[in-house]
């Protein structure tokens, strides 16, 4: 089944990615990781598009209400990320050492070049992706309240190779926000704004500093 493919490619390309216990994983997370995540998130929008020309069509109309939903979601979950590190950073003493060990890709390209990769491809490409092709295939497939669970059990375990549990965690909460837009809207555009701008703010912008 193309489901199947398209997450057994994703799982790959992450691992690729994320894997630093192997040679190439080494490389690319340490040197390349903006240019493989670029490629990576981008191939697999395109690869969704493809698959489903006519669906995107609706998932991808834009007005002002879902605008400003998006938005509105963006300003909350940067909000609620902040609140959750604060209180975690001050319960565990782990949180800090895992958190820093994100923004280590940072030093790896210009913040400015990394923040528009993440507004204007990055972001945009997973909600693609994750949303409106493995979400939407398998709420065709199963009842779209276990789409959403499964596709954001997925989402959180292609992260698992950075052996980061704050980064799953993340990863977990945040793929199940931006999977509710989707189940609730029934469109891409809230939760590629709020992903987009999310993902700027807290990685370029506004990072989380201690």
């Amino acid at each position: 089944m193309i489901i199947t493919f398209g997450i057994f490619l994703a799982s790959l390309l992450w691992f690729i990615m994320f894997a630093e216990f192997t040679e190439i994983g080494y490389i690319i997370h340490n040197s390349y990781f903006w240019i493989a995540m670029t490629i990576s998130a981008s191939s697999l929008a395109i690869f969704s598009i493809l698959t489903q020309k006519e669906t995107f069509k609706s998932l991808l109309k834009i007005n002002k209400k879902l605008i400003l939903i998006g938005l509105g979601h963006a300003v909350l979950l940067y909000g609620l990320s902040r609140l959750g590190v604060f209180i975690a950073q001050n319960m565990f003493d782990f949180v800090v050492p895992q958190i820093e060990a994100i923004y280590t890709t940072k030093t790896q390209l210009d913040p400015i070049y990394i923040g528009l990769l993440l507004i204007f491809i990055i972001g945009p490409s997973e909600e693609i992706f994750w949303r409106g092709f493995v979400q939407n295939k398998l709420s065709q497939i199963s009842n779209p309240k276990k789409a959403l669970i499964i596709t954001t059990i997925i989402y959180c375990l292609v992260h698992i190779w950075a052996f980061n549990p704050m980064l799953l965690l993340a990863a977990l909460v945040l793929g199940l926000h931006w999977g509710l837009l989707f189940y609730k809207y029934k469109s891409l555009v809230p939760g590629i704004i709020s992903h987009a701008l999310w993902d700027a703010m807290i990685f370029v912008f506004f990072p989380v500093v201690f």
